[in-house]
């Protein structure tokens, strides 16, 4: 043994072992370092780590049977046991073990001694040092210990048609988990992202906040099924747990609850996750009818008219199959109310008597499941039941904490329909937490920032998405720059937008109030059949806001927001006897508080009715108003909003409520500084006569018509001369010859 060993030694393999070792363990981490700078995958570290893995028997084996010589490689035993040669390499192998050992320890040091610290002084700060890939939201939102993404499980069916069964075994997985109190689940929207990509479990981690990745697969053929599924620590990529399941297919929900018990129990061991209870899982008799409601949940999840259709079509199936389904029902309920845009043939009425039959089932099979809850509470949103709609929300959250579509609900429930600002923005927070990646959580976030002068956040967010939704950059983009009444830039971001995607709907409302606040009346209907009521009332066209808001009352006479805009252009056009009776109802319909929302009551809404009062003689009615429009501003303050810069703002709606109650002083000096931040005043309005006729206005007013003039001016420059939109938009013939100096290009 002595003699091998002395061989060993003789011929440099010890040393050459310890050489390779050294250096390639050097290598390593140097290249785990510095690849993910430049956002290499994660298979390119795991290539080289097993390259030098392999390359180590082959180190050792070639210093075994040749020698290092001036002449190069040769054969052991062709020179002198002890040559010069040997020695030789000996000494350098010394000199490269002591050469990466030192540069080692300083590698050691700097991580420990110097960065170590500062990492520390950042996350004491509540700061995300983790590099991630520039559509990271983690620094937005931070990493919860608590907290987990179930990635979409791999569909490795033999004819790879099973996505929608694999995305259904993931969801549920990912509903189970969420029932956690202690536990943040980040939403199906956001983790199911990545489905179909190369995963990079550290920079998707990153990107979604959370400290573990759930990932797996499903192979489904006949009536057999194997799941494969693994936990994985984020910070590391250490797998926690793993387990592999053949079961028969009517085993699939007992397969669901052992992955689920698995996780929460590694999970608890892991972070210390609390659960109260075990996940509360769904029951169904029929195989058949859950494959029908993951159809439908696969469909409804892809947000177009078509794929709604075939969803609900799919739930109805469900239901056929299993009448107790009470899952299946709450879904077939959502799908059908939550239509963003009702078509002609499908009435709001119409929408609410199918879908109030649907929740009543869901509820009464399981008055505790969370999506029937969800379900009961958008059927009151969609009755105008504010407070009852607030409390089924509630009430799903407390059994789903993790339920981010109601997050969203309640959120713009609680901004745009009770005026409870505050707590809209918590839960706007809340969504985002849970769902960091989403149009929705993002774009209602982003506006609630805007709306507080957080404009750094904002341009963190911003940032963030402009390789996720370019569109959106460009559209919210405009609006973070069009605060203090630079209203070209919202015209022009709103334009980029259209440009990226046609087929993006929000900018072309948009597009329809920022040309009447520049006073472009022809380009109003430019991206409409049908221009909306109230930018016409904003140009001051009121006698073709009143016929226009006619028509839409014609298409849908059971729309609120449509009634209350023909009230408002009557009132407007001083029409006040038509109007009165729209407006008090709508007055009595709020509740007696003002909201954002058009379709209950706001401050112009209080204005108009104010000055039908007085002039029907009725000046100790007025007074109810003036409060509604003081406590709004209140709310306003509480919740940090300072307005958007162009529509509304609690100094300028603050100096309205004054100016009317006969605090003129006041009031006109809280208007000066409102419209100085941007808010337009529609200059033809009969309810606002008084304050033209004030001379104290005067000032104001020219302040607006020159703001109008520069921000109409720096439109046209741009689209008349080689205009970049033409793509999207071609102004009308006779605008650009609004322009000063093109003699009417």
């Amino acid at each position: 043994m002595a003699s091998i060993w002395t061989e060993l030694k003789r011929r440099n393999v010890v040393k050459v072992a310890v050489a390779y070792a050294a250096v390639g363990w050097f290598l390593i981490e140097i290249a785990s370092t510095v690849l993910p700078i430049f956002d290499a995958p994660r298979w390119t570290i795991q290539t080289l780590t097993f390259l030098v893995m392999l390359g180590f028997p082959a180190a050792v084996a070639i210093s075994w049977a040749f020698q290092v010589t001036p002449e190069g490689l040769q054969r052991e035993g062709k020179s002198d046991t002890g040559s010069p040669p040997a020695a030789t390499t000996g000494r350098k192998l010394d000199f490269v073990i002591i050469a990466v050992l030192v540069l080692a320890l300083i590698y050691v040091g700097v991580g420990r001694y110097i960065l170590g610290p500062a990492e520390k002084t950042d996350a004491q700060q509540g700061v995300q040092t983790v590099k991630t890939e520039p559509t990271s939201t983690n620094d937005i939102v931070g990493v919860s210990e608590n907290s987990i993404a179930v990635l979409a499980f791999a569909d490795l069916s033999p004819n790879g048609d099973q996505q929608y069964f694999s995305d259904g075994i993931s969801e549920q997985i990912l509903n189970d988990l969420a029932q956690i109190s202690d536990l943040r689940v980040t939403s199906r929207s956001s983790a199911f992202r990545f489905k179909g990509t190369g995963v990079d479990i550290p920079a998707v981690a990153a990107q979604l906040g959370v400290s573990s990745i759930l990932e797996g697969s499903v192979r489904k053929s006949g009536n057999r099924i194997r799941i494969t599924a693994q936990l994985i620590n984020a910070k590391n990529g250490f797998h926690l747990w793993s387990e592999t399941y053949d079961r028969e297919l009517e085993d699939i929900f007992s397969v669901q609850d052992d992955i689920s018990e698995a996780i929460v129990q590694e999970l608890i061991k892991q972070f210390g996750v609390r659960a109260d209870a075990a996940p509360r899982n769904i029951v169904v008799e029929s195989t058949v009818a859950h494959e029908a409601y993951l159809r439908g949940r696969h469909l409804i999840v892809q947000t177009t008219d078509a794929a709604r259709e075939a969803a609900i079509r799919e739930f109805q199936r469900a239901i056929e199959l299993d009448p107790n389904y009470a899952l299946a029902y709450a879904e077939l309920a959502m799908a059908i109310i939550d239509a963003e845009v009702l078509s002609q043939g499908n009435r709001l009425a119409d929408v609410i008597a199918q879908g109030s039959r649907h929740v009543e089932t869901a509820l009464a099979l399981d008055p505790m499941l969370a999506e029937a809850n969800a379900a009961a509470g958008l059927l009151a949103w969609r009755r105008s039941r504010y407070t009852e709609s607030r409390q089924y929300f509630e009430r799903a959250l407390e059994i789903n904490p993790n339920f981010v579509r109601v997050c969203v609900w309640l959120g713009n429930l609680l901004n745009y329909d009770l005026g409870e600002y505050a707590e809209a923005f918590e839960m706007r927070s809340r969504a985002m937490q849970l769902d960091p990646l989403s149009i929705s959580t993002v774009v209602f976030y982003l506006q609630a920032l805007i709306e507080r002068n957080r404009d750094e956040e904002a341009e963190q967010i911003l940032t963030k998405i402009a390789r996720l939704y370019p569109h959106i950059y460009a559209y919210r983009r405009g609006s973070l720059e069009s605060k203090d009444g630079n209203i070209s830039k919202a015209v022009l971001g709103s334009l980029d937008a259209l440009r990226i995607n046609p087929e993006y709907s929000r900018p072309k409302a948009g597009l329809q109030f920022h040309f009447a606040a520049i006073e472009l009346r022809e380009e109003i209907s430019s991206f409409a059949d049908r221009p909306l009521t109230l930018a016409l009332i904003l140009f001051g066209d009121t006698e073709a806001a009143v016929q226009v808001a006619e028509a839409w009352l014609a298409d849908t006479p059971d729309e609120r927001i449509v009634q209350h805009d023909l009230g408002l252009a009557l009132a407007a056009n001083g029409e006040y006897e038509r109007a009165r009776p729209i407006l008090e109802e709508m007055w009595a319909h709020s509740g007696g508080r003002i909201a954002k929302r058009r379709d209950l009551f706001r401050p112009d809404s209080a204005l108009a009715l104010i000055a039908i009062r007085r002039a029907a003689g009725e000046e100790h009615r007025v007074g109810e108003f003036v409060a509604a429009i003081m406590d709004n501003v209140r709310r306003y303050r509480e919740a940090g909003i300072v307005g958007d810069g162009r529509s509304f703002g609690p100094d300028y709606e603050e100096g309205l409520a004054l100016y009317f109650s006969g605090h003129r002083e006041a009031g006109l000096a809280l208007l000066d500084r409102g419209t100085a931040q941007g808010v337009i005043v529609p200059p033809n309005s009969a309810y606002l006569q008084p304050l033209y006729d004030d001379s104290g206005f005067a000032h104001i007013l020219v302040r607006q018509e020159e703001r109008q003039t520069r921000e109409r001016e720096a439109v046209l420059q741009i689209v008349c001369h080689d205009n970049p939109y033409e793509a999207v938009w071609r102004p009308h013939e006779g605008t650009c010859g609004q322009l000063t100096g093109l003699g009417g290009i």
